[in-house]
């Protein structure tokens, strides 16, 4: 039996007579910062990020970011370690095994989306609650992308991005 919810949730980023008109630079420094920030992306769910440390995966190239959580809702500390995949997405990993990806992906018109797929770990959970959690686990994909693009254009309308 898998104790696994899969969730993905897609929206534009410019959405038709939105302005301004976010680009993909300054989307993906969005992302850099929200590694280093998530509670300016998420302040209801996530209290401060503490970096621990930054480096290079020697295989890949890729820049990868550990850094500490602390969930708003539980006070739970969670080590997460950042993989960065320039330009295009960001893939997080927690210790129980739970990755979540930040995707920012193109229309045939040029338009742009951001994709965040979760894939959230459940050990030992009956059936039920499993479903119970994957709704609550949907609500909470929509509510992570549509907020991380509205502090995107936020950002972006001060002139911080």
């Amino acid at each position: 039996m898998s104790s696994t919810n899969n969730v993905a949730f897609t929206a534009p980023i410019n959405p038709p007579g939105a302005t301004p008109v976010v680009t993909p630079e300054q989307i993906w420094n969005g992302l850099l910062l929200k590694i280093r920030s998530a509670e300016t992306f998420v302040p209801g769910a996530i209290q401060s990020t503490k970096v621990i440390s930054d480096s290079v995966d020697p295989s890949t190239g890729n820049p990868v970011t550990v850094r500490e959580v602390l969930f708003r809702e539980t006070q739970n500390i969670v080590q997460e370690t950042v993989t960065t995949f320039k330009p295009t997405r960001v893939d997080f990993e927690q210790p129980s095994g739970s990755k979540i990806s930040n995707v920012i992906s193109q229309g045939a018109g040029g338009e742009l989306y951001m994709t965040y797929i979760f894939e959230w770990r459940h050990p030992g959970v009956s059936e039920v609650e499993l479903a119970a959690l994957l709704e609550k686990e949907k609500k909470m994909s929509q509510m992570a992308v549509e907020g991380t693009i509205k502090v995107l254009r936020q950002l972006v309308e001060e002139k911080k991005l």
